[in-house]
């Protein structure tokens, strides 16, 4: 389950709903406003990625199991998924690149670890990935162009195999008290009558970007407080 869980929540779901048959999701992603032109890059607090996979392992799962945790070579290595929304038609087309919607991107220089856990009882997904090593301007324009693509693509329809599902995304308040926090919301439903729900946060404490997920069919009663408990556990371990 690990490099699956782990390359971004919305895709994630997306996956889950079509190897059921029953629809999908885009993630959405968010952030924080582009800093000012004329602002002095800041030099982040550095982690290295045994710091961060030591962090990640620390962090429970709303069900308080261990979460699957994932390095950052592992995160670097090409994503399985792309080549499941390729069989997608996706309207916008200009939504076509679903790949660079999400918070466990990748930033080049950067040392980066994630965890995961599905929930079996409640069916939900719940992720978190921790991103260091490059300063905080990167980490913001990093943000700000999947909150940019986030909000082009805030309304899609997605089609394969004579299925097709709609995917909104919007911003949502309130799934962590983190200093800076962003969230967004992506529903999916499906002709079908299916729907699915992701909840996603993102914030930067000292350096380094935080982002956590919980999606599924429980998301809708449970997301928000699975994916806010997350956060608010690697924010304190940021010291």
């Amino acid at each position: 389950m690990k490099k699956f869980a782990l390359q971004s929540a919305g895709i994630s779901a997306l996956v889950m709903m079509a190897l059921t048959g029953c629809g999908g999701s885009t993630g959405s992603t968010d952030s924080t406003e582009p800093a000012s032109p004329s602002a002095t890059p800041t030099v982040a607090k550095h982690y290295t990625n045994d710091e961060l996979m030591a962090m990640v392992k620390q962090i429970k799962s709303p069900s308080g199991k261990d979460l699957t945790v994932v390095s950052s070579e592992e995160l670097a290595q090409e994503n399985p998924i792309k080549a499941l929304l390729s069989m997608f038609t996706v309207e916008p087309a200009e939504c076509k690149d679903l790949g660079t919607l999400g918070g466990s991107e990748v930033l080049e220089g950067s040392t980066t670890a994630a965890g995961a856990d599905l929930n079996a009882e409640t069916g939900v997904m719940t992720m978190v990935t921790l991103t260091s090593g490059v300063d905080v301007q990167k980490l913001q324009d990093s943000m700000a162009k999947s909150a940019d693509q986030a909000s082009k693509c805030a309304t899609m329809t997605l089609s394969m195999s004579g299925q097709s599902m709609t995917v909104s995304t919007e911003k949502f308040e309130g799934i962590s008290t983190v200093p800076g926090t962003l969230g967004y919301k992506t529903a999916m439903s499906s002709a079908s009558g299916s729907s699915q729900t992701t909840y996603m946060a993102y914030a930067i404490k000292d350096g380094v970007m935080i982002s956590t997920t919980a999606s599924g069919k429980g998301a809708e009663a449970a997301g928000v407080s699975a994916a806010g408990a997350m956060m608010d556990q690697a924010a304190a371990l940021i010291k």
